[in-house]
């Protein structure tokens, strides 16, 4: 009632508000849901699929094109693979198989082994076939096209190598990368190469190091005693040569695949590690020192086969600071036919060049994707152009390849996937004019891209015609700050912009971003490191930025990094350091000023215009007798907390006691204090910060949100109102201050208008508005994962919407809500939801998807062995023969095999259907009468086509029909001859009826 009483004189701002106007439209997602585990890659249709510890698998193509499919909620994807460029295979930690056809972008099959787990994956990208490797050591076979289990099985062929031996799972398989007869199978003692026509095993690669032989081992003591290191992974030459297989001490054996013997053994280091020696001799060794087992490899080749390098993950020292991926270049391999086997273990032991790939640190490489140009055989690795690497974070690493630079995420990858490369340390979403953004997105320097993601059709939504567009700004680990539309979805061409923090302080240590501010309308952007620096940025051309001065205190002028100097960009002009620790609180005006917020309770304002900081306090200092008997009590208090900046806003409005609007700074702190200060100018170029009264709040402030109380819009100051000042232009503003258990809206500098204590703890608080005048509203996400909407100024509730279905306490505070009506929703560490309070209640599910597969985009015949291979005894096995000896005799047909002979049997029919039909001749003239007369063969019941012709008539047509759904092409066809088919025996028989009535 109170309120009530308060706020009767004032003008109501959300009289046209009702529930019936708000809906939660639910738009799109940015990010992926958890983090990613599996990647793969088809340069056929030019598609990345991304499988993620959630269950879930996210297919990207071209700008626009992002399918999010939905398998085991929960449940992480550890194998993914794309087949035949139309179907997506998952094996999941529940021991399920599912196909997924990339055309519908459902699920076509699924299969899950009865009493064993799958532990390794192979298919190949050509053919129907997935191999299974069990926990058992057998191997089983799925036919993908088919979606049923085959009958080709391969036992645990260790038991067959080495009967006394231990029993084991199958630790890899690898498909011979031009011969159909070779399949090596890797257990943990030995790997084998198998015959699929013979049923046998032809070698058997066993690794077993004599004593003294170092193998990978770095302490002396493991040197002495005869071992047989553990195999991990194992992979073929791209050409079919050679063999090599990998163990978990490190080292790694090269294999003659056609004797199966051992041309050469090493480490990253050394060479020759499975030959005794003294252990001084023995480089490296350190008493209880161990090597990092390598757990991942790829052999790669250019556009020749036979020119080739190692992609290796693992085999490092335990201890060393740096982890990486290492690359070995061996180059042109020796021919075959003329090489002793020593000369090819001399080719392997000495690498033309050896480089280290350094990976994020806290982090390790658990798998690796090669991204090839053309072809997607030859093990993925045929003349790759880049490397992603599946970091133990959940994160992408990408680089290229072989180079090792770092690739231009924000313009190689669509926005969802910048977010992992690295993590999202901070998000932030800002309001901007729709003719700014486009602007400054076509006078940006654009990066060269890396053509990865060509594939699919993006599908158009319906715009929503809004002046102002929601640009998301999120903040990462290593510095980089990137830029981009939320409504990324809709627009036709949407790049994203990135800012490198490290370029612009020339160093790569303490950049990870705490919290970022943009401000549109200027193209100026504050970023917040995790060291307490601040550093400014200026979209411009870098030539044509004013000249600063030099260093000033805690301000340190940057100079721009090198680069294009012609075309605008990003430009750092400063850097900020106060020396008050991390920062609470960020806020970059579009008027010319920036205020910072520390963790030691200080507050900065800096005038971007002159690059001189104006103010510096801490608000311990400021008024403390003045705002409350409470505050006072308790800043006496020993245990007292320390008071930090949580909110900053400027506005333009009046205070209670002037008569006319100035530049106000509130800022909202830890405490429950609201504090008002004045800009003023003091002099030419020159401004100052003046204090003028402190207020209290029920708990921490969260957000301050200035309004104009005779229009209904937002008073956040603008620079088109800035110079109304000079004119003295009068705004009748307020504050809703919020805090997690109360919104209050206060005429600055502490006349309290109205109140609402919140029973809903508050965690993100906005102002939005329709139009001006009667829509404005106090939106916010509670706690229990509710949006509410409140009227301006009573503050009741108008409609609370449950957002639970994708809500995450623990990720919550890092949403943010838009003055047009925009909630990105923070869903969990990966991933945010894009949502409109202005809607109908539209569902995420229902949106229409791109499309993903191209049929007219053929896939490429697999290689087969050369003329010598065959020559020297290699068995050639056609892919029809191998389909048969997988597959066997009583294969089903396949579903495009169905579709095609349905199409030919149409077809068939149609053009013996399309022939006239001629008539029978007239009966003759009726004689004496020798029993019951016979029916004319036209005149049945029902007329001149009796019910015969009738019912064929009747099936032809609703043959027609369903046929003109799948037969597009023959549609002009079916209809001429239908017509004549119609016409032409109506007019022969009556013809015939009037030629036998009138001519006898």
């Amino acid at each position: 009632m109170i309120n009530r009483l308060k706020t009767l004189s004032e003008f109501d701002l959300s009289a046209s508000l009702s529930p019936e106007v708000l809906g939660l439209d639910d738009l799109g997602r940015f990010g992926i849901d958890g983090g990613v585990s599996v990647v793969a890659y088809c340069p056929i249709q030019s598609l990345l699929a991304v499988g993620t510890d959630s269950g879930r698998v996210y297919v990207f193509g071209q700008p626009g094109v992002e399918v999010r499919l939905d398998l085991a909620a929960g449940t992480p994807i550890d194998h993914l693979r794309i087949v035949r460029g139309q179907y997506l295979v998952t094996v999941d930690r529940a021991n399920t198989l599912a196909v997924l056809s990339l055309s519908t972008k459902s699920v076509l099959s699924v299969f899950r082994p009865p009493q064993n787990q799958i532990v390794t994956v192979e298919t190949d990208p050509g053919l129907d076939w997935a191999f299974l490797g069990l926990d058992n050591g057998a191997t089983i076979v799925y036919d993908i096209d088919r979606g049923c289990k085959a009958p080709f099985r391969v036992p645990n062929l260790q038991k067959v190598a080495m009967p006394a031996g231990r029993l084991s799972a199958v630790v890899f398989i690898a498909l011979h990368p031009r011969s159909l007869s070779l399949i090596l199978f890797g257990y943990l003692d030995c790997a084998v190469v198998y015959s699929v026509p013979d049923g046998r095993v032809v070698h058997k690669l066993i690794y077993e190091l004599p004593p003294g032989a170092p193998g990978g081992e770095l302490d002396p003591a493991r040197m002495r005693v005869p071992r047989r290191p553990v195999l991990t992974t194992g992979a073929w030459h791209p050409h079919g040569h050679h063999i090599i297989t990998a163990y978990d001490d490190g080292s790694f054996v090269f294999w003659d695949a056609t004797q199966g013997v051992l041309l050469h053994a090493r480490t990253l280091e050394n060479t020759d590690v499975n030959v005794a020696r003294p252990p001084a001799a023995a480089p490296g060794v350190m008493p209880g020192a161990r090597r990092e087992p390598i757990f991942r490899l790829a052999w790669t080749c250019t556009a020749n086969p036979e020119d080739t390098a190692l992609v290796v993950a693992g085999g490092d020292a335990a201890d060393v600071p740096v982890r990486g991926i290492t690359y070995l270049e061996f180059g042109p391999t020796p021919l075959y036919q003329v090489t002793s086997f020593q000369a090819m273990g001399e080719h392997y032991a000495y690498a033309r060049r050896q480089r280290i790939y350094p990976v994020p640190p806290a982090a390790d490489p658990v798998d690796l994707l090669l991204v090839p140009r053309a072809t997607p055989f030859y093990g993925g690795g045929a003349d790759p152009f880049a490397l992603i690497a599946v970091l133990s974070s959940g994160e992408l690493y990408s680089l290229e390849y072989p180079s090792g630079a770092a690739l231009p995420v924000a313009a190689t990858f669509p926005p969802s996937l910048c977010w992992i490369q690295p993590r999202l340390t901070a998000l932030a979403v800002t309001t901007m004019r729709r003719e700014h953004w486009v602007g400054m997105m076509a006078s940006a320097h654009a990066v060269a891209a890396v053509n990865m993601l060509q594939g699919g059709a993006p599908v158009r939504r319906k715009l929503r015609f809004y002046d102002t567009r929601s640009i998301v700004v999120t903040g990462h680990l290593d510095g980089c700050v990137r830029l981009w539309d939320a409504s990324h979805g809709e627009l036709e061409n949407s790049h994203v912009l990135q800012v490198d923090v490290g370029d612009a302080l020339r160093r790569a240590d303490d950049l990870s971003v705490t919290s970022v501010s943009f401000a549109g309308a200027t193209g100026e952007i504050a970023v917040a490191l995790v060291s307490g620096e601040v550093v400014l940025y200026r979209f411009g051309v870098p030539a044509k930025m004013p000249v600063l001065r030099g260093n000033s205190g805690p301000i340190r002028m940057l100079a721009a990094p090198g680069g294009d100097a012609t075309r605008e960009a990003f430009v750092p002009l400063f850097a900020l350091d106060a020396q008050r620790g991390p920062v609470t609180a960020l806020k970059n005006s579009e008027i010319g000023f920036l205020a910072v917020g520390y963790q030691f309770g200080a507050l900065a304002v800096v005038d971007l215009r002159t690059s001189t900081m104006i103010y510096l306090e801490d608000l311990a200092n400021v008024a403390p007798d003045e705002t409350t008997r409470r505050f006072a009590r308790d800043r006496k208090s020993p245990d007292r907390q320390l008071e930090l900046p949580t909110a900053l806003e400027f506005a333009v409005m009046m205070l209670d006691t002037d008569p006319f609007s100035s530049i106000v700074l509130t800022v909202g702190t830890s405490l429950g204090r609201v504090l008002t200060y004045r800009v003023v100018p003091a002099g030419p170029s020159k401004h100052v910060v003046e204090f003028v009264a402190a207020t209290a709040v029920k708990g921490s402030v969260l957000a301050l949100l200035p309004y104009d109380a005779d229009t209904g819009v937002s008073a956040v100051a603008t620079a088109s109102v800035l110079p109304g000042l000079a004119q003295g232009v009068q705004i009748t503003g307020a504050v809703v201050a919020v805090s997690a258990d109360e919104l209050r809206i206060v005429r600055l500098p502490r006349n309290k208008l109205s109140s609402r204590s919140l029973d809903d703890k508050c965690l993100v608080a906005g102002l939005c508005f329709l139009r001006k005048g009667d829509t404005l509203a106090v939106v916010t996400l509670t706690r229990s994962g509710f949006v509410r909407v409140y009227a301006v100024p009573s503050l009741r509730e108008v409609k609370s919407i449950s957002v639970q279905h994708l809500f995450d306490v623990r990720y919550a505070p890092r949403s943010s809500i838009s003055l047009n009506g925009d909630l990105v929703i923070g869903v969990n560490k990966n991933e945010a939801a894009l949502l409109n309070i202005w809607g109908k209640g539209q569902s995420f599910r229902d949106l229409p998807t791109a499309e993903l597969y191209d049929a007219l985009r053929k896939h490429p015949p697999r290689p087969t062995i050369s003329t010598v291979q065959w020559i020297s005894g290699t068995k050639y096995v056609t892919q029809d023969d191998f389909d048969l000896l997988v597959g066997g005799a009583n294969r089903p047909k396949s579903q495009a095999t169905i579709d095609l002979e349905r199409a030919q049997r149409e077809q068939r029919l149609l053009a013996a259907r399309s022939k006239p039909i001629t008539p029978t001749a007239p009966p003759p003239s009726p004689g004496p009468s020798r029993g019951p007369p016979k029916p004319s063969p036209r005149r049945q019941e029902g007329g001149w086509f009796g019910s015969n012709d009738s019912t064929e008539r009747t099936e032809r047509l609703n043959f027609m029909s369903d046929s003109m759904s799948r037969l597009e092409q023959t549609s002009n066809e079916y209809m001429s001859s239908l017509t004549k088919f119609m016409e032409d025996p109506r007019k022969n028989a009556a013809k015939s009826y009037f030629k036998s009535k009138f001519l006898g």
